[in-house]
């Protein structure tokens, strides 16, 4: 799993994994983000500055992450950030659109 954003085919995958509880979804935009183009139920939000201020998600260092932000700019630096602490499987998703793509199939 890298920074990189995912290609269409991984990121079908990790949207199954998401569904069925296999993975995190880890959206790291602001609430403002969030509250203007909605959310996905099942993720975990953090926001960007709080990995800026140097926290970490609360997670077993083994989970399977998907992490997304808007466009994909900093979902990629926070999945570099969580690798570099020990997380071993950690991908960017991409942005927020990617992830809605998913759902309508």
């Amino acid at each position: 799993m890298n920074d990189k954003k995912m290609t269409l085919e991984n990121r079908q995958k990790a949207y199954q994994q998401v569904m069925n509880g296999e993975a995190i979804l880890l959206d790291v935009r602001t609430e403002w983000e969030r509250n203007e183009d909605g959310f996905e139920q099942k993720s975990l939000h953090m926001d960007y500055e709080l990995f800026t201020e140097g926290k970490l998600p609360d997670l077993p260092k083994d989970t399977i992450i998907y992490a997304h932000c808007k466009s994909g700019g900093r979902s990629g630096i926070v999945a570099h950030v969580l690798k570099a602490h020990g997380f071993k499987y950690v991908s960017n998703l991409g942005g927020f659109d990617d992830w809605t793509a998913l759902k309508k199939g």
